[in-house]
């Protein structure tokens, strides 16, 4: 058997690769027949010698490889650091072959090519090949809109929950289509609210990324001198939970992000992305409109201004409360 799992959603991608484990019988055998290649250095050669491996007390032997579409990924730096241009066009028709090796390839052998994080936007010329000749392609691609709000109702009916369509909305607008940190917000939402329905309000004062959504208002507010906007901002995260502390290193981390990106300011979002090592899902289109408004010498009287707020916390110069209401207005000049 021969399948493909490839997409830009992680969690789905997965969640294909579970479902055909399962079907290949007892867990435990499953994992002793399991190789996992890295198709970034694999060889067909090397791919040809593990598939004609028997299964170990076990009807099926799972082949996993891992990366082999990506290698093959127009624009993709690792193949461009590996040599590029030649040497891939080389290996690509190297790996377009691979229909003659499928063809000698013992039946109790399942061979799978994962690809989670792949450009669905990009045209892939291996996978355009070998998509044929598989037995089945998951396309596992992130949902939006009406079915990303099912998804998340129904992941949490499936978990015994019970959630508003407010709180759908207001999870769908924080986090968009990352189901691995959906669920994990949904398990802590679910387990805070202990059988009773999730409300817009659980999700406000419980999600994280409902506090990361406040950073970036609150340094909105800050960078357009909106001392009271900024001040609301900074009362509700106290109100629904957010310790001072925290507040500050969430501050600092979005000041010192701002900086980075004004110093790569002539690179694409991609190489930024990567260069500062953001999560996918980070709204990096945020932060580019904030660091076109900040000022190198407003950022670092910033930095000055959110030490000077924590050794007077610390220190117990002020109340937690009144010294972020005085950085607030600081920030705001």
């Amino acid at each position: 058997m021969f399948y493909i799992i490839h997409g830009d959603d992680n969690y789905r991608c997965h969640q294909a690769l579970n479902e055909i484990k399962a079907g290949l019988g007892s867990q435990d055998m499953v994992d002793v027949n399991t190789t996992l290649l890295d198709g970034r250095r694999l060889s067909i050669r090397s791919l040809t010698d593990v598939c004609s491996v028997v299964p170990f007390m076990a009807t099926s032997r799972l082949v996993i490889i891992e990366g082999l579409l990506r290698r093959f990924q127009p624009g993709d730096r690792q193949t461009k650091a590996n040599g590029g241009g030649e040497e891939v066009g080389q290996a690509l028709k190297e790996w377009q072959g691979i229909s003659e090796q499928l063809k000698v390839m013992p039946q109790t052998t399942v061979l799978v090519l994962f690809d989670a994080d792949l450009d669905p936007k990009a045209v892939n010329q291996l996978l355009k090949s070998l998509a044929p000749m598989a037995d089945r392609v998951f396309q596992m691609n992130e949902i939006k809109g009406k079915e990303l709000a099912a998804w998340i109702k129904d992941y949490t009916a499936k978990n015994k929950g019970k959630i508003s369509a407010g709180a759908v909305a207001l999870l769908a607008d924080y986090i968009g289509g990352d189901l691995w940190s959906l669920t994990g917000e949904l398990n802590k939402l679910m387990t805070y609210c202990e059988g009773r329905e999730i409300s817009d309000s659980d999700v406000k004062e419980i999600s994280s990324f409902a506090r990361e959504e406040s950073i970036f208002a609150l340094v909105d507010a800050v960078i357009e001198g909106r001392i009271k906007d900024a001040q609301l901002m900074l009362h509700r995260m106290l109100k629904y939970g957010t310790a001072p502390q925290q507040i500050l290193a969430m501050l600092e981390r979005q000041l010192a992000i701002i900086l980075r990106v004004k110093e790569l300011n002539h690179r694409t979002q991609q190489e930024i992305r990567e260069s500062l090592g953001l999560h996918p899902r980070y709204p990096l289109e945020k932060t580019l409109r904030q660091a076109r408004t900040f000022t190198v010498p407003r950022l670092r009287k910033s930095f000055h201004a959110l030490l000077d707020t924590d050794v007077a916390i610390k220190t117990g110069k002020y109340e937690d409360d009144l010294a972020l209401d005085l950085l607030v207005i600081e920030l705001c000049k």
